[in-house]
């Protein structure tokens, strides 16, 4: 009896977790980045092919990309407060940078040229790119943004700001809310910006990526942008309208904030937005080494990759081993010297400083010199 009690004991809590691992996530301000975050995403090859995801909606799915995802392009969104940034004028937000450099024409949605005479020389350039945000239990929004002009800082504050997620959000509720702002640009011109998102939690299930596995709300905001522009105090012009959609899994499991997995469709005016982007969390890996080179032929070597970010490989003929090889920096000093070093040479940036080298080497049918770009 006693027995059976425990194995019917153990069928129970293996029901009871599945129970609960079928159950629809809510996200919570917990979900969402904060200061000091550094997440790493990884942007996935041929976006389009992803397209059947967002046609994957309701309760209880189970989605899994496959190996078309993997990457090895990533870039880290690492989010500080407003006084660790160029926009200290901030203070009470929190942002993540999203470009060194951009143009004011790009900024806008629109192409380099345009046929509208005068408003080609506003295609200003732009640097330290920034979106600013602040967390509360009701709600995430975007609340300013940062862009680099004529080289000093300008903050610009959001007059009605960007509701991101609102908070407990459950499955299949929804949520309209607007945004706009304005930047003046001293005697040349003055943009405004307004639009609307409208957002509907409406799938749940199992996310599968490289990262992990996770129990995940889906969340799709389509955004609706209208800029408009008026040149020295003439009458606004209205540029063409932009649409953006986002579709980002959200899990509340293992302290993960920020979308697992994130797809992102634009368009413009008439034209159905299309997928442009897909990205997904996931953590450092080693990027795999580059092919080796074709095969020299005795008396010839080659370095690769150059630049060099992490590990040196050496290409030589099997006949002509390299015996030694040295590192010189550009004040001619010798800073490494190795007896031996094989085919490669593991974490160079550790062992040189980020920096050119004319590196020597001696093998069996002769010494060679080449150049070498260290990079961190």
């Amino acid at each position: 009896m006693k027995w059976r009690i425990t194995l019917l004991s153990f069928i129970l809590l293996i029901l009871i977790a599945k129970v609960q691992a079928q159950i629809s996530p809510d996200l919570t301000r917990t979900c969402a980045p904060v200061a000091g975050d550094s997440l790493r995403y990884y942007l996935a090859p041929n976006p389009l092919t992803f397209a059947p995801l967002l046609t994957q909606s309701g309760p209880a799915r189970t989605w899994n990309p496959g190996p078309a995802l993997l990457s090895e392009q990533s870039k880290v969104d690492l989010y500080q407060n407003a006084t660790q940034t160029p926009y200290f004028l901030l203070f009470g937000n929190y942002g993540r940078k999203i470009a060194d450099s951009s143009s004011l024409f790009e900024f806008l949605g629109l192409p380099a040229q345009l046929p509208i005479p005068g408003l080609d020389s506003l295609n200003l350039p732009l640097t330290n790119l920034y979106e600013f945000y602040n967390l509360n239990n009701n709600r995430w929004a975007k609340t300013a943004q940062g862009i680099g002009l004529f080289g000093l800082p300008l903050p610009i504050f959001y007059s009605d700001a960007d509701e991101i997620l609102n908070f407990p959000l459950r499955y299949n509720e929804r949520d309209t809310s607007t945004f706009a702002f304005e930047i003046n640009v001293p005697t040349l011109a003055q943009i405004s910006r307004s639009g609307r998102r409208i957002s509907h939690a409406d799938a749940w299930g199992t996310l599968t990526t490289p990262y992990g596995t996770f129990n995940c709300l889906r969340v799709r905001s389509r955004t609706s942008i209208q800029d408009s522009i008026a040149i020295s105090g003439s009458a606004p012009i209205g540029l063409p309208a932009r649409n953006e959609i986002e579709t980002s899994w959200y899990t509340n499991e293992g302290g993960n904030r920020g979308p697992v997995l994130q797809i992102i469709e634009r368009g413009v005016l008439f034209f159905p937005p299309t997928v442009q982007e897909v990205r997904y969390r996931d953590r450092y890996r080693a990027p795999k080494p580059p092919p080796p080179p074709p095969l020299t032929d005795p008396g010839d070597v080659v370095l690769y990759p150059n630049p060099c970010q992490n590990t040196l490989y050496l290409g030589l003929h099997p006949l002509d081993p390299c015996s030694r090889i040295s590192f010189t920096d550009m004040h001619g000093k010798i800073t490494l010297d190795l007896s031996n070093p094989g085919s490669q040479i593991e974490n160079l940036p550790l062992l040189l400083a980020p920096g050119c080298y004319q590196v020597q080497l001696e093998a069996q049918y002769g010494n060679y010199s080449k150049r070498l770009l260290v990079i961190p």
